[in-house]
């Protein structure tokens, strides 16, 4: 109604009419201050009306609240609306009284929240007439009836969203192949009882049987993989098949097959290495039943051969293009390494080139000895290391014979650390024990390819003495929770 009533109505005109009257007319004046006076009492009001407004939309709100507080606590219906109209009345709204209708809905009968928690929903109306401004409005002919303001508020209890992304990094692997091919990972046969405290992981994705399989055990008597540790089992991890053959016994603390995440590898940050210190140059043993050796580089390769006793100092040596090869010794070891202080003095052989040619990586061949005790240092560039190959060798196979690690014909051997040939074989034959016990071993093998005949146990529950890095999975896990928390107004 207000807004017909000012497309009838133009003060301007009014005051245009009055300019153009030059005839100095006191009727025409007397005329044109009631409409004046009228279109000022309307605007008046019209602002008095913004103000109601705002204080039935305070009151909706407060009358939702209350009602939504009552629905959560599950009160009925005639509790709900009663105490959501006792709201309105608070804040001068009171249902029946002066025009006003407090209407109450629960759940809401319209908008977006029919369905949430809790959701109540108010609409107050009142009936309002012109006043100050009803001598206009008679004068241009209307009637006062009134018209009707509307106030509703929805309220209902608020909820949160919460996205979480946690990404766990498992530490159990001892026995790792990295190839990332459809093809078989690891091949362990020929054993009579095999314990671990650790697990067996291929990267490789072949989904055969036997040899087609990522990981093939078979001819075997008994095989126990057990960590003891729920969040790091010893298991059978594979992003392939796995498959046993020939065996008497099997168990493990799981076995996963066909996974989508990838094996971590835990030395892929190792740095590019430089060859350091002393040089040796096509290196000559010397003669007599001892040997003993100093950290440096060994251009050419280095090898060892017939001695009763071939000692190394901590250190690093760099074996410079070529093989390291020790063969046919009584005892192979490290004297003067083992705790000092906090630390643990230790060795690591590095397989690396200086020419240029990633072809003249070599390998490492111990074969044909009665004792081999080494350990990695649990500090320096290459703490936890043992034996390292240049990642820069060119990738081998599951057969190739060079540029490979291999340990055979060995009576005891305590080799404590990672061996790590991330891009060829680690092939370990006919030897009894290698880390000791579950206490106290730490033989971390992570090769392209695993390849171990006549072998039993593999430990890592000593690793942390030589800070050596165990692999593992890294799994990313999204989870979305919805919190139910505080009645606010929704609408």
């Amino acid at each position: 109604m207000l807004s017909a009533i000012l497309r009838r109505f133009s003060v301007a005109r009014a005051l245009r009419n009055l300019r153009l009257d030059d005839s100095g007319s006191v009727v025409t004046i007397l005329v044109a201050l009631p409409v004046l006076a009228g279109a000022v009492a309307i605007g008046v009001e019209t602002g008095e009306l913004y103000r109601i407004k705002r204080q039935m939309q305070s009151a909706a709100d407060a009358a939702a609240l209350a009602g939504s507080v009552d629905r959560a606590a599950g009160k009925s219906t005639t509790v709900i609306t009663t105490d959501a109209q006792y709201e309105a009345q608070r804040n001068g709204f009171t249902n029946g009284s002066n025009t006003v209708v407090v209407t109450v809905n629960a759940p809401p009968t319209t908008g977006t929240n029919t369905t949430a928690p809790g959701a109540v929903e108010v609409i107050i109306t009142k009936t309002q007439k012109f006043s100050l401004g009803a001598v206009l409005i008679n004068w241009l002919g209307h009637s006062n009836n009134g018209f009707t303001i509307r106030a509703r508020s929805v309220a209902a209890q608020g909820s949160t969203t919460t996205t979480t992304t946690s990404t766990t990094t498992t530490s159990e692997g001892c026995i790792i192949a990295l190839t990332p091919n459809s093809e078989q990972g690891i091949s362990i046969n020929s054993f009579n009882n095999f314990g671990s405290d650790c697990s067996i992981m291929s990267n490789g994705t072949a989904t055969g049987t036997g040899s087609s399989a990522s990981i093939d055990l078979n001819t075997f008597n008994n095989a126990s993989l057990a960590s003891g540790d729920a969040s790091n089992p010893a298991r059978i991890w594979a992003r392939g098949s796995f498959a046993k053959e020939n065996f008497l016994s099997f168990s493990a603390d799981d076995v996963k097959v066909n996974q989508t995440d990838s094996i971590v590898d835990p030395y892929s940050s190792l740095a590019t290495p430089v060859p350091s210190g002393t040089t040796y140059t096509n290196y000559v043993e010397p003669s007599g039943s001892n040997v003993t050796l100093s950290p440096g580089s060994y251009v050419g390769g280095l090898r060892i051969q017939n001695k009763s006793n071939v000692y190394f100092t901590p250190g690093t040596y760099y074996i410079v293009n070529g093989d390291m090869i020790i063969t046919s010794d009584n005892n192979v070891r490290c004297p003067s390494c083992g705790p000092s202080g906090s630390d643990m003095l230790g060795v690591t052989f590095v397989l690396t080139q200086s020419t240029g040619n990633n072809s003249d990586i070599g390998g490492v061949s111990i074969t044909s000895e009665n004792n081999v005790e080494l350990n990695a240092p649990s500090t320096g560039p290459y703490q936890g290391v043992l034996f390292y190959q240049d990642r820069r060798a060119p990738a081998g196979t599951m057969t190739s014979g060079s540029r490979i690690f291999t340990v055979a014909s060995l009576n005891n051997a305590t080799l404590s650390g990672a061996v790590y040939f991330p891009q060829n074989r680690i092939d370990i034959s006919s030897i009894n024990n290698i880390g000791g016990s579950p206490t106290t071993g730490c033989t971390i093998w992570i090769g392209r390819y695993i390849k171990f005949s006549s072998y039993n146990n593999n430990y890592k529950g000593g690793c942390e003495t030589y800070k050596t890095k165990p692999a593992g999975v890294t799994t990313t896990t999204t989870t979305t929770s919805s919190t139910t928390g505080r009645n606010k107004v929704m609408e």
